[in-house]
């Protein structure tokens, strides 16, 4: 599994569980990608492990112009998280569009394969 069917089907799946109000599963989605960005165990490396076996192309990206050794994929999993957090959980009444409009980026992210998150993030000096 490729990051950007990952992004699409992490979009796809926090816009339905906000359509039909699933709180408890939006915070268990939280943990997951939260878990995903602090351990870096990915579900699309897992799966590429499992289908392929241990020897992937997708494990090793390091490109020597990174400055920051931190892959852009996991802080983006790590911002994703942390923006839910404050948005959904935290700030709810104030920012409820906010939830939507991440929903609806990573979605288009996953479909174009141009994520600006991650774009930025490279540009910083991330992996």
């Amino acid at each position: 599994m490729s990051e950007r069917a990952f992004r699409f089907i992490l979009g796809a799946t926090l816009l339905v569980l906000l359509y039909f109000g699933f709180d408890q599963a939006i915070l268990a989605y939280i943990g997951i990608v939260l878990f995903e960005g602090a351990t870096n165990w990915r579900i699309p490396l897992l799966v590429s492990r499992a289908r392929y076996g241990a020897a992937t192309t997708a494990d090793v990206i390091s490109p020597e112009c990174a400055k920051i050794p931190f892959d852009a994929e996991r802080m983006l999993r790590v911002i994703v998280a942390v923006l839910l957090i404050f948005t959904f959980v935290l700030y709810r009444e104030v920012a409820w569009f906010f939830p939507w409009f991440i929903g609806v980026m990573l979605l288009v992210a996953g479909i174009t394969n141009i994520c600006p998150m991650v774009i930025g993030l490279r540009w910083a000096g991330f992996r």
